[in-house]
């Protein structure tokens, strides 16, 4: 008789996660809600200061879409979520003015009364996420300040902010790690979080070094969780926004090193593509990850050729079994695409082109079907002659597909930019 079966018992263990096991339920919320309070606060009043008030929403409207989605997932939660529509409609009726601090005070009432409604171990993973979040910006917008943002000490302001939030995250974590919520974690993830709740205690007052290390075992956190996180904030990309707006007519739009940095990117990302067809499937995905992150940094998290490194990663996951997030992923791609390209721009259909065919190899087909009618209808219903380059190629791998055709993932060097 197994141990787990013994009639002795009052009370059988939990089974061993395996390392593919969804993060714990309440932990992803937590960070995109948080992120999401920080865009609709203190993020959006500047990007409506410096970048026009036209792109506030388009920023953080993706992640309003998930945020709502977990809540309609959740019936204890569901009902919460027209006091978030309200909320964010709220934002927009005045948008020429700065976030109202009432706003954000009901945003804070709100993730309270989310926290609340969540059942047992849910709600201290949530206040894992949501202290997680804020401790990835506070060590972002130290390592990194936003640069071209004036009249504000950002790297200051988020110094102290961050010796408040390091004692609550590491409060959080040490109470969790002392529950049986703990054990349902995988153990990639178990590890990662150990491996912050160490930096958390050797912390020194945030010095660069201190800071630049937590910001590196987050990252790997993220990882663990499945996530490409930015690594950078709203702030940053406000900040890249003013530095553009700052330039006269007579100076380049881009910097005279992004060609340079943009041939490494596609350089290595090739050379990962290959690894992931000669069979090296953890050293792609592991590599491809890598990409994404110093990308998002480098050239900015919507460029191109970010976006398409990450729909490769869909791949590398799906090479690894991890069939759930490769899908959820390539979703996101897809999504992300189109909400920063358009519908029916050359990234959007290429990306598209792959979440539509790994519906397909995952046994989705009723999915896939309803995904190539919503995004990819137009491209085959085109004129090939009409078509730019880029996009020649892409009707001809969108046919009903045969066993042959599912199992081939797109060519490497099926990009375009």
């Amino acid at each position: 008789m197994s141990e787990n079966a013994r009639p002795d018992r009052d009370l059988a263990p939990p089974s061993a996660p395996s390392p593919q096991a969804p993060p714990p339920d309440g932990l992803m919320l937590g960070i995109d809600i948080e992120e999401l309070y920080f865009d609709f606060g203190e993020g959006h009043r500047y990007l409506k200061l410096i970048a026009g008030v036209g792109q506030g929403s388009r920023l953080h409207e993706d992640k309003a879409i998930r945020v709502r989605n977990t809540m309609w997932s959740l019936p204890a939660l569901s009902a919460l979520v027209p006091r978030l529509n309200d909320l964010l409609g709220q934002e927009h009726e005045e948008p020429a003015a700065a976030v109202d601090p009432e706003l954000e005070r009901s945003f804070d009432r709100l993730m309270a009364d989310v926290r609340k409604a969540l059942p047992g171990d849910a709600a201290s993973w949530f206040d894992t996420g949501v202290f997680l979040a804020r401790f990835s910006l506070c060590v972002n917008i130290v390592v990194e300040p936003p640069v071209e943002l004036p009249g504000t000490d950002f790297e200051a302001t988020y110094r102290k902010e961050l010796a408040r939030v390091v004692p609550h995250l590491a409060q959080v974590l040490l109470g969790l790690a002392s529950r049986t919520a703990w054990l349902r974690a995988s153990p990639p993830l178990r590890g990662q979080l150990a491996s912050l709740l160490r930096q958390l205690a050797a912390w020194d007052g945030g010095s660069a070094d201190w800071c630049r290390t937590a910001r590196a075992r987050t990252d790997r956190l993220f990882a663990a969780l499945g996530m490409t996180h930015s690594e950078t904030s709203l702030l940053h990309a406000v900040s890249a926004a003013a530095a553009h707006l700052g330039q006269t007519a007579d100076e380049p739009t881009t910097d005279e090193s992004e060609p340079d940095m943009e041939s490494e990117f596609w350089c290595r990302e090739t050379e990962l593509m290959k690894a992931l067809l000669a069979g090296e499937a953890e050293a792609a995905e592991d590599g491809l990850r890598t990409l994404v992150q110093t990308g998002r940094r480098t050239l900015g998290s919507r460029h191109p050729f970010v976006l398409l490194a990450q729909s490769d990663l869909c791949l590398a996951l799906h090479a690894l079994g991890r069939v759930p997030l490769c899908v959820d992923l390539a979703y996101d791609t897809a999504d992300e695409a189109r909400l920063h390209f358009g519908h029916r721009h050359a990234v959007t259909a290429t990306v598209s082109r792959t979440t539509w065919w790994l519906l397909h190899l995952t046994g989705r087909a009723d999915e896939a079907a309803e995904f190539k009618e919503a995004r990819l209808a137009w491209l085959l219903a085109a004129d090939p002659d009409e078509l730019p380059p880029e996009l020649a190629q892409l009707p001809g791998t969108l046919t009903d597909p045969t066993v042959r055709e599912a199992a081939t993932p797109p060519e490497p060097g099926e990009q375009t930019s």
